[in-house]
């Protein structure tokens, strides 16, 4: 044996190599060659163009159009593509694992045209998805509706219309016709859910879920492995829930798509929720504030430390005020860092931080690390254990503005909240500054809503309310009109009567008196009696005030209030 490895190495000098190799070197040369030589034969009789993929140029953007651990367990890799007519070197075309992943891309719509490449060749190739080629544009947005060849240049009118676009267009361009229509109709999310023989599609609009229309099962196959393609989830899990995320552009703006599925009986559910990562940030009066309310938060600009915490469940919009006070603190002279799960808006100035639990980068260790980075204001996504309303806490007694989330029913449960979660009142009681409660009604549409005579039930409901205004804020009461705005439906508003959402909110400004309190075991109904003397009025009575203004209607308020 060693007299043959000698003459081997011998060999592989004496062909040309300008370096000597070792004989194991060689014998792996030799091995290989003769591996690509048996696929070469293997493709004639087979009748497919053999390729020597490990050799061949591949561009990695390629690489998108399947996941590594689907390249891998079909033994397979992608290297030519050309619109959706795809080239794919397999090694074995008769194994169930390729042929699945084969389908699972002919179910997301691309043409697959296979070539015959040995299986060593296709572990090589593979190597490219680790470059750094094809990780930095893992994370580039996948997708411009602007440089699509389909032209949105009108807007479908009517449901029916783009049921049958969907049915009819390829997956790809059927998605992306899915998405601009959402976008169009102002939906936060998309709702697939499978039935029998059809999918039900769903929008949610200003916090309300509307059926759209149905589809067939068919149908909902091709989106649903488009839909997995572009998100980057598994196509060959259907068992298991699973997270994506993908990105496209529309007349210039960059849209985020965050995917969720679970399995159900009849197919996979997914919920898409459509963020806007360039909205622009309005004013605490264009989302709801005022009076009281708008007053305590604007002068939150003038805080040198303390805790700023934004409380409702979820889809109540505080996401969005934690924004716009992010903007507010947002200054030349100020030091502003956020800690997001997921980052769901970029702030120019800002320096956002992405959590990520899987590799050990959590709130609570993100924050301590920010609190190394000198800020003066500091915005946790959300408080959610012990240790980082701890951190948190301690962050608010030593000279930063902090700024998160909870999910409590209203603004004194978050004391209650902060202190079961196991935080000393006596930390409590001087790290709070402000606390806002709020939901989301939404807004008449201004077009088409009409009057309507007040109602004695209409009536009595309003000076119910009044009755409360008055004791905490006389200067806030206003008389019942004698008609009240009702919702109607025109073109304008997709005949829902509404356009828009607008807070209801009550906020609480902490003052020694409040502090006190905590420290004395009050309970919660009690800090709340002291904090209506400090002129906080309830989510409802600010709701029924935004009615008599036309705003909105008490079935709106009572929706949203009503436990």
């Amino acid at each position: 044996m060693a007299d043959t490895q000698k003459i081997v190495a011998q060999g592989a000098v004496q062909g040309g190599s300008a370096e000597p190799v070792s004989s194991e070197q060689a014998l792996t040369r030799i091995n290989r060659d003769l591996e690509e030589k048996s696929a070469r034969e293997r493709a004639g009789q087979l009748k497919l163009p053999y390729i020597d993929v490990a050799g061949f140029p591949t561009n990695p953007d390629i690489l998108h159009t399947l996941p590594v651990e689907e390249a891998r367990a079909g033994v397979l890799m992608p290297f030519y593509k050309v619109g959706k007519s795809l080239r794919i070197a397999v090694a074995d075309p008769a194994s169930p694992e390729t042929q699945r992943v084969i389908a699972s891309l002919q179910a997301a719509g691309f043409a697959v045209e296979l070539s015959l490449a040995s299986a060593a060749g296709i572990a090589d190739a593979q190597k490219l998805y680790a470059s750094d080629q094809y990780q930095l544009k893992v994370e580039a947005p996948q997708n411009n509706l602007e440089d699509q060849n389909i032209q949105y240049e009108k807007e479908l009118e009517d449901t029916t219309e783009l049921k049958k676009q969907l049915e009819e267009l390829p997956a790809e361009e059927g998605l992306n016709l899915l998405h601009v229509s959402a976008i169009k109709a102002g939906a936060s999310d998309i709702h697939y859910e499978p039935e029998e023989k059809i999918c039900r599609m769903r929008f949610r609009i200003d916090g309300i879920l509307r059926p759209v229309f149905e589809i067939s099962q068919e149908t909902y196959k091709r989106l649903a492995n488009q839909l997995k393609y572009k998100a980057g989830m598994k196509l060959n899990i259907t068992s298991e829930p699973q997270d994506g995320r993908f990105s496209f552009l529309i007349n210039s703006r960059k849209i985020d798509v965050r995917v969720s599925s679970i399995p159900l009986e009849y197919g996979e559910s997914f919920v898409c929720r459509i963020l806007d990562s360039g909205k622009k940030f309005g004013s605490f009066e264009e989302l709801g504030f005022s009076g009281h309310s708008l007053k305590v938060l604007t002068d939150a600009s003038n805080l040198a430390q303390g805790m700023v915490l934004v409380t409702g469940p979820t889809g109540s919009g505080k996401t969005t005020t934690l924004y716009v006070l992010l903007t507010m603190f947002n200054q030349p002279d100020s030091k502003v860092i956020t800690l997001e799960d997921p980052i769901e808006y970029h702030l120019l100035g800002v320096t956002q931080s992405q959590i990520n639990e899987k590799r050990g980068y959590t709130f609570s260790s993100g924050l301590r690390a920010v609190l190394r980075h000198d800020p003066d204001v500091v915005m946790i996504g959300e408080i959610r254990d012990l240790e980082t309303a701890e951190v948190a806490v301690q962050a608010a007694l030593t000279g930063h503005v902090l700024l998160s989330t909870l999910h409590t029913n209203s603004a004194i449960e978050t004391v209650v909240r902060l202190t079961t979660m196991g935080v000393s009142p006596v930390m409590v009681a001087p790290a709070l500054s402000i606390l806002t409660a709020q939901r989301l009604v939404r807004r008449l549409c201004a077009t088409c809503a009409q009057s309507a005579p007040t109602t004695a039930e209409e009536r009595g409901v309003l000076e119910k309310s009044l009755q409360q205004i008055t004791a905490v804020d006389p200067s806030a009461v206003v008389p019942i009109p004698e008609q009240l705005l009702a919702a109607k439906g025109c073109v304008e508003c997709n005949g829902l009567g509404f356009r828009g959402q607008m807070v209801i909110v009550e906020v609480l400004h902490f003052d020694d008196e409040l502090r006190q309190g905590i420290l004395d075991g009050k309970s919660a109904a009690q800090l709340t009696a002291i904090a209506r003397t400090k002129g906080m009025l309830s989510m409802a009575d600010d709701g029924m005030l935004k009615v008599i203004a036309g705003q909105t209607t008490i079935a709106e308020v009572q929706r949203v209030t009503t436990t």
